[in-house]
C-alpha cells in the first residue's frame, strides 16, 4: 500500500491547479481560445503548464513504483520534495520571469535527479 507517494501527488495536483489556472485566466484576460495567440510571453506561460504536464505524472509514476518495491522512505521523501521544489522552480519561472534560465535549469536538474533516483531505487530493490 502507498503511503508516501499520494502525499506528493496531492501536492502536484495542487501546483498544477494553480498553473492551470493561471493559464486559463490569461487565456481569459488575453482572449485566447486556442494556442497562445503569437503572444510569446503566453507561449512561455502554456509552455510551463504543459511542461509540467509532461514530467510530473512519470516521475510520480516513478515514485510509487519505488515506494512498493520497498524503497526506504527517506529516498522517497527526498524524490518527493525534489520533484515538487523542481516542478515548482521551473513553473515559477515560466509563469513569472522573462527568461529566469539559472533557476529553469536548476528546476529541471532537480525534476531529473528525482526521477532517475526514483526508478533506479525502484530497480535496485525489485531485483534484490
Amino acid at each position: 500500500m502507498l503511503s508516501i507517494t499520494p502525499v506528493y501527488l496531492a501536492i502536484a495536483v495542487a501546483l498544477y491547479s494553480f498553473i492551470a489556472f493561471n493559464v486559463i485566466s490569461n487565456r481569459r484576460r488575453r482572449r485566447i481560445s486556442i494556442g497562445d495567440g503569437g503572444k510569446q510571453d503566453f507561449a512561455r506561460i502554456v509552455r510551463g503548464h504543459a511542461n509540467f504536464a509532461e514530467y510530473t505524472p512519470i516521475t510520480l509514476l516513478a515514485i510509487g513504483v519505488a515506494e512498493l518495491t520497498g524503497v526506504p522512505a527517506l529516498v522517497l521523501h527526498l524524490c518527493g520534495v525534489l520533484l515538487i521544489a523542481g516542478r515548482g522552480l521551473h513553473a515559477y519561472c515560466f509563469l513569472f520571469t522573462p527568461i529566469g534560465m539559472k533557476l529553469r535549469v536548476s528546476g529541471m536538474m532537480m525534476t531529473f535527479f528525482s526521477l532517475w533516483t526514483a526508478a533506479a531505487t525502484a530497480v535496485l530493490y525489485a531485483l534484490s
